[in-house]
């Protein structure tokens, strides 16, 4: 099974031949050289990786953006529930699957710009014969998937504005 993404064996050179043959990566059918599965998921892998990749760039660059140093949390995607509109869900700013952007927010957790928190409503009283809940971040262990949410670790600097008769912002 070729990937279309590889070059065509008639056009690789007798050296890249021979290594990607010496790697596993293409194999004889019939007499004739074919990638081997091995190169498929190679090919795969790689595509994966590069996609992931410009998906951490967008996600890190909604985090540092003014609009996500607003916010206080972070949803993967848009969710129903009580504390649903305290969550800025962010494929709704970049364009990626939820596993590309839950990957991109485990990255940035291992690079401690973001860590996972869990929401819980307490009941605090009743309004008019109904209980009122507020929001309780309680530790990611004590909740399900549907309760995670996404903060920042660090803490934005406030905006600096340059006196108004210092040039060295230019």
């Amino acid at each position: 099974m070729t990937n279309t993404t590889q070059t065509p064996i008639s056009e690789l050179t007798l050296a890249q031949v021979i290594s990607l043959t010496q790697a596993g990566l293409i194999g004889l059918q019939d007499g004739v050289p074919v990638y081997t599965d091995k190169a498929d998921r190679a090919a795969k892998a790689g595509a994966t990786k590069s996609r992931r990749q410009a998906v951490l760039s967008e996600v890190t660059e909604f985090f540092a953006s003014p609009q996500g140093q607003k916010a206080k949390f972070f949803s993967v995607k848009p969710t129903s529930g009580m504390f649903a509109a305290c969550a800025i869900a962010i494929n709704q700013h970049v364009d990626a699957t939820r596993e590309d952007i839950l990957w991109s927010l485990k990255q940035l957790e291992k690079k401690g710009l973001a860590k996972q928190v869990g929401i819980k409503g307490k009941i605090v009283g009743e309004d008019r014969g109904l209980p009122k809940k507020e929001m309780v971040i309680v530790p990611v262990a004590e909740v399900n998937n549907f309760q995670r949410r996404w903060v920042h670790s660090i803490e934005a600097a406030p905006a600096e504005d340059a006196p108004a008769g210092d040039d060295s912002a230019e």
